[in-house]
């Protein structure tokens, strides 16, 4: 009876031993992934409705770049970056639904983010409609989207190769180029944080950078190639870190301007900045990450405030400005198709919960910088990332103030992402109790 107390008081021991009591850093596996989408040909460029021709020429290549992440749970979730002007909500389904068959992984781990660069391609997307194209351009656009479609497909595929043991880290940093564009210019809100996510090989190499600024990256407006502020921090960071992919995302910055503006050396410059913000924090003490991804996504009815009538569209189709004319074009098919303009917009709301450390929040939309403000405040402001432009760029995303004040960002910029009229008041909330919800979620 002895020998049996013994060994069991042996065994009880080894088990105190050998049974973790929290999971490390090095749980982690990560890879990482890049590839060019510049297109081949000079199409149309997206960002301005004034445009009036094709690119030009190249300032740098424009890239898909994503981070996979398999947690210490064994589930896998991609976060993909891309130098594009948003995100269309059809190559979104394309290509989740590849990585689902492919992958197994659902659409809740797959977030997709864009610089907004205001030199990049025309996408087969509703913001393409605001641009005078013949049928003609609009078959290389669609033409370059199949191809883009599967570049995002296999710069996800390759990042899912590439996964093997990593540390995580958080931290965050300053930057100040950002200045709130709505009248008086620069004395609303802003938020210069910079957060900060550092991907580790096991022996402290840095592999991939994620960051991420609340600002429109709109410094130029020329007919050439670029990924602006955002491109030039990126490709500085991997000048930097030779072998190492960098990832930017745009925060809610659609209120947002870099000033002053205009000049390639000023994109070049606040690139620069970016980069140093972010390269301060890699050399800092930064936080380990430990946990897993919890992922949350749902899409919620935004409501529209006005549904015209079909003999109001008729009417703008057959009037003399052409944005009113794209528009009830495309609200006529609609109507012809379904019998009726749509009352709401299905808007995507994601929450990644990484570890206890970060609520990483993506809404959908050009999101102003209010929503990433009182979110930080009601979530924490040290520990809640918000990324605008995310995962379905269909429009602006107001809050109340700005939809009472009007103005472009919270009305007449709804002309030319062909929805029928601005939101209906309570958006702010829905979304925002939405997010609660998702990141107090078990």
């Amino acid at each position: 009876m002895v020998r049996k107390l013994l060994a069991l008081a042996v065994l009880s021991a080894m088990a105190v031993v050998f049974v973790p009591t929290a999971q490390s850093a090095d749980q982690w596996q990560a890879g990482v992934s890049r590839i060019v989408i510049t297109p081949d040909e000079f199409i149309w460029m997206s960002g301005y409705g004034g445009r009036d021709h094709a690119a030009e020429g190249k300032v740098h290549d424009l890239y898909a770049r994503a981070a996979a992440f398999r947690s210490p749970d064994g589930t896998t979730s991609v976060f993909i970056s891309l130098d594009l002007i948003g995100v269309p909500i059809k190559m979104v389904k394309v290509v989740s639904a590849a990585i689902e068959q492919q992958h197994r992984i659902p659409r809740a781990r797959l977030m997709f983010a864009c610089s907004h660069t205001h030199c990049g391609p025309a996408l087969d997307d509703k913001l393409s409609h605001m641009l005078a194209m013949k049928d003609d351009d609009w078959a290389q656009v669609r033409k370059y989207q199949a191809v883009l479609d599967q570049k995002v497909i296999k710069v996800i595929n390759d990042a899912i190769a590439d996964i093997k043991p990593a540390k995580l880290s958080v931290g965050s940093g300053k930057c100040g180029f950002a200045s709130n564009r709505r009248a008086p210019i620069g004395t609303g809100p802003f938020d210069h944080q910079v957060p900060v996510l550092r991907i580790d090989s096991p022996d402290g190499q840095l592999r991939g950078v994620i960051f991420g600024y609340a600002c429109h990256n709109t410094v130029m407006g020329f007919y050439q190639w670029s990924g602006d502020y955002a491109g030039f921090a990126q490709l500085d960071l991997e000048d930097r870190h030779p072998g190492a992919v960098a990832m930017f995302f745009t925060g809610c910055g659609a209120d947002q301007n870099p000033l002053p503006r205009r000049k390639l050396e000023l994109a070049e410059k606040y690139g620069r900045m970016l980069a140093v913000s972010v390269n301060e924090v890699l050399h800092s003490q930064m936080q380990p990450l430990t946990g897993t991804i919890k992922p949350r996504f749902e899409e919620i009815p935004l409501e529209l405030a006005v549904i015209p009538t079909k003999e109001k569209l008729e009417a703008e189709a057959k009037g003399a400005d052409r944005f009113l004319k794209a528009r009830a074009k495309l609200l006529l098919e609609q109507v012809a198709a379904e019998g009726a303009v749509r009352k709401t917009y299905p808007y995507p709301v994601q929450v990644w919960k990484l570890g206890d450390q970060i609520t990483w929040v993506a809404l959908g939309g050009e999101v102003v910088i209010d929503y990433q403000l009182r979110l930080k405040k009601e979530l924490g402001e040290q520990s809640t990332w918000v990324v605008g432009y995310a995962n379905d760029v269909m429009a602006y995303i107001p809050s109340e103030r700005v939809l009472e004040e009007g103005g472009y960002e919270g009305d007449s910029s709804m002309i030319y992402y062909q929805l029928p009229s601005k939101w209906k008041t309570g958006l702010e909330n829905q979304i925002v109790s939405t997010v609660r919800k998702l990141a107090e979620a078990k």
